[in-house]
């Protein structure tokens, strides 16, 4: 190696190159043909930029599962985002900090105001689960039911913990829970609290 390539620190952007792309390029796969050059070049830079919250090895493993998910007539066709997105999803959630729709959710009016409502938690939850707000009435009550659980539960597994009678499961809980509020905490605009 040369003294320019051990400087060069390698951008998460390279990594996902490195490890995803370049082994899919020289495996076969190419751009399709109803795409043109600089949509495809973009596509590229949408995917680097849009796996790199994973690990290498999961990165790995991604690669070993696209290599059967060419498109077109030869399957050597590069596979649409709306095929990749979901196995990297399916091989480790991106973190809803890293999704800029969600985060501006609880950086808008909507987290000091499910703060308030003590929705904040379920919220957060919903988020997790269904990668977009909670929009529709049934939704909303989904929400607001599991916010209830999750007052009865802090308010019965702390009330355990304070006289000294909690069990693991109730600390697990309660630990579990403080997570995910601090989480969606992070997200609300500066001065909430």
């Amino acid at each position: 190696m040369t003294d320019e390539q051990t400087t060069k620190t390698e951008t998460k952007r390279d990594r996902v190159r490195r490890l995803l792309i370049d082994p899919l390029t020289e495996h076969g796969f190419r751009k399709p043909g109803d795409v043109v050059a600089e949509r495809h070049a973009k596509f590229l830079v949408d995917l680097a930029d849009g796996m790199a919250y994973l690990s290498d090895a999961q990165l790995e493993q991604l690669r070993e599962v696209l290599k059967f998910r060419g498109e077109g007539k030869d399957k050597r066709g590069w596979p649409r985002m709306a095929t990749i997105m979901p196995l990297a999803e399916a091989l480790a959630p991106r973190p809803l900090e890293e999704i800029p729709v969600i985060a501006s959710w609880f950086g808008s009016a909507r987290g000091p105001q499910a703060l308030e409502e003590g929705t904040l938690v379920a919220e957060f939850e919903f988020l997790t689960k269904f990668k977009r707000p909670p929009l529709r009435d049934g939704d909303w009550m989904q929400v607001r039911q599991r916010a209830a659980e999750h007052d009865h539960e802090k308010r019965v597994r702390s009330d355990r913990q304070r006289r000294g009678v909690a069990s693991a499961d109730d600390l697990q809980w309660l630990a579990w829970h403080e997570k995910m509020e601090a989480r969606a905490m992070a997200l609300l605009p500066e001065g909430t609290a």
